[in-house]
């Protein structure tokens, strides 16, 4: 009798778990990768895949990673809200018990490679490094497809068998987001493949011995770096604010400008910044936890409703802002153009073109040493 109540109990919770917030026609599964595949016995929380059929869907999946020793379960607020967008997503359990950085910095202090090959190892199973043991059947890559195959084969009409092709994962309809270490797995996927695009919930990979992030984060992406957005909490308890803006420069990221805070931020658009913050509260059920604000169900702060998380402009931002090639933004004395890699060149007549001397973005001029009439292109031609 005691089992079937508390069978009947956790039918109840999860059945309430599926009908809180978001659209109440959203087609909710939580699944043990074990389901997937009978060989994954460790790291065996369930997955969490969420849709909205009453959504125009937008051919995208947004892949969410969660942090050390977390699981799907924990965030589940961010998919519901992509899904509401339109976007299918999946939040997918891996083998993230212990921190990358802690591994490196115990193991093998004095390699600047260490971080870059433990992620790669988690990401794809090869053998990289000692002090991990994670096969092609346990890691990212291999549970991603076995997901997306499961969902497949269980729910055809919902639309996931368009992101993979026999055993390939088709990641450019995948935009890869997660939360501290798996924001930095979502980096190394959007440095190695080309994906749909890259959203980092407070990460970084921080080298003790070098003073610097490991050498991974300043290697050219495979996916262009306008597609790349970070943000993060100026409070976080693990993890350095300075550190990090430091790693957003490595990553690229601040070539779009610094850090807009979101609550003080005068622009809906947040001034078309990729690296953004907050220093609000968290949520009374975890007051500490900083780390956590940004994207964590416990953690976030909530709008008067008590329902909508006061982050949801913010992440509807990350998921579908599409940058300009070139801005330019006026202050009092100077002129800053903010502009995606390529030649950045000016004219004074429209004529003839030269490129702008020492030119990396965001550069910074002072009018008054502008003549009346300067125009600026971008050239992208090699």
């Amino acid at each position: 009798m005691n089992t079937i109540k508390l069978t009947l109990l956790t039918a109840l919770l999860l059945i309430g778990v599926c009908a809180s917030t978001a659209s109440a026609v959203q087609q909710r599964v939580f699944f043990a990768p074990s389901a997937t595949d009978p060989a994954i016995t460790q790291f065996n929380n369930n997955h969490y895949a969420v849709v909205d059929p009453a959504v125009t869907s937008r051919g995208r999946l947004v892949l969410f990673l969660p942090g050390t020793g977390a699981i799907p379960f924990h965030y589940r607020e961010f998919p519901q809200n992509a899904a509401s967008l339109g976007f299918h997503t999946l939040g997918l359990m891996y083998p993230n018990g212990s921190a990358i950085n802690s591994l490196c910095a115990q193991n093998a202090p004095l390699d600047g490679d260490a971080a870059g090959n433990a992620r790669q190892e988690v990401i794809d199973g090869t053998d990289r490094v000692t002090f991990l043991s994670v096969d092609s059947t346990n890691c990212i890559q291999g549970r991603l497809l076995k997901a997306l195959q499961y969902l497949h084969t269980t729910y055809p009409t919902r639309g996931w068998g368009q992101y993979f092709s026999g055993n390939a994962v088709l990641w450019s309809k995948l935009i890869v987001c997660g939360h501290s270490q798996g924001a930095g797995m979502a980096a190394m996927l959007a440095k190695t493949r080309v994906t749909d695009r890259c959203v980092m919930f407070t990460d970084m990979d921080w080298w003790v011995a070098g003073n610097r992030p490991y050498n991974w984060m300043s290697t050219a992406p495979q996916t262009p770096v306008d597609r790349w957005y970070f943000f993060a909490h100026e409070r976080d308890q693990f993890l350095e604010f300075a550190e990090m803006q430091i790693s957003a420069t490595a990553l690229d990221v601040s070539r779009y400008g610094t850090h807009v805070q979101v609550e003080t931020s005068t622009s809906a658009s947040y001034s078309g910044r990729h690296f953004l913050s907050t220093n609000l509260e968290p949520a009374p059920a975890q007051p500490d936890s900083y780390h956590g604000c940004p994207i964590v169900d416990a953690a976030l702060p909530m709008q008067t409703d008590g329902v909508t998380p006061v982050f949801k402009p913010v992440w509807d931002y990350l998921l579908l802002h599409d940058t300009a090639p070139i801005t330019i933004e006026t202050g009092s004395s100077t002129l800053s153009i903010i502009f995606s890699p390529g030649t950045l060149e000016q004219s004074d007549g429209l004529t003839l073109w030269t490129p702008q001397p020492a030119a990396t973005s965001p550069l910074t001029l002072p009018l008054g040493t502008l003549p009346p009439r300067r125009f600026f292109r971008l050239s992208t031609t090699p």
